[in-house]
């Protein structure tokens, strides 16, 4: 019995370990960490930033879907394509990946939801495919789920967090795909806190 017992200790013990976050990149006010998951061969990552800006316009930046082109690093499209409420929208984007690979896109239903006065989490889930028809040149994604998180930070300051996990699909191999795991998140926060802080 005691040996189930120390046998079950340890394996929730690795199961924790493969599951923890490792700091990858720590510059400028951005962090960024990437953790294995046990379902899959892809990585998650995290992506923290803080800025002098507010919530309200962190979230009025991140949910304005049609410029998400000019801050999301390799992102040459984005477009809004339904309005569905006033917290809850359809995106499209296209990213740029570097050759061999081919491109991705995906289409995602974003939904904002306050979490106490001041704190916002915005869910992000793969929309119905069919919004926009598949580029035989480019790889859709379907297999993603993520949100932001947007909460003050004293009185000038606003902490903005990005937890994502995505299956790119295709024939890419998992090594590559999280190599860049960190640069793409990192580089896109870059963006967004220049766009936050003027």
């Amino acid at each position: 019995m005691k040996i189930l017992i120390l046998l079950c200790i340890y394996s929730i013990s690795f199961i924790t370990n493969a599951q923890e976050w490792n700091l990858k990149r720590n510059s400028n006010k951005i962090k960024v960490y990437t953790r294995s998951l046990d379902s899959t061969k892809f990585n998650e990552y995290k992506a923290i930033l803080v800025a002098n800006s507010s919530p309200e316009k962190a979230i009025k930046i991140i949910t304005d879907g049609n410029n998400l082109k000019n801050w999301n690093y390799k992102t040459p499209k984005s477009e809004v394509l339904k309005k569905v409420s006033e917290t809850e929208y359809i995106f499209w984007m296209e990213n740029d990946l570097p050759w061999p690979v081919n491109d991705r896109d995906n289409i995602s239903r974003v939904t904002i939801n306050q979490t106490d006065a001041s704190t916002y989490k915005i869910n992000i889930e793969p929309a119905d495919s069919t919004y926009v028809k598949a580029n035989k040149n480019v790889i859709r994604m379907d297999n993603f789920k993520g949100y932001w998180l947007i909460k003050p930070i004293g009185k000038d300051s606003v902490e903005v967090t990005q937890q994502m996990y995505g299956d790119p699909k295709g024939n890419i191999p998992s090594w590559i795909a999280n190599s860049i795991l960190t640069t793409f998140p990192y580089h896109s926060f870059e963006k967004l806190k220049e766009i936050l802080e003027n």
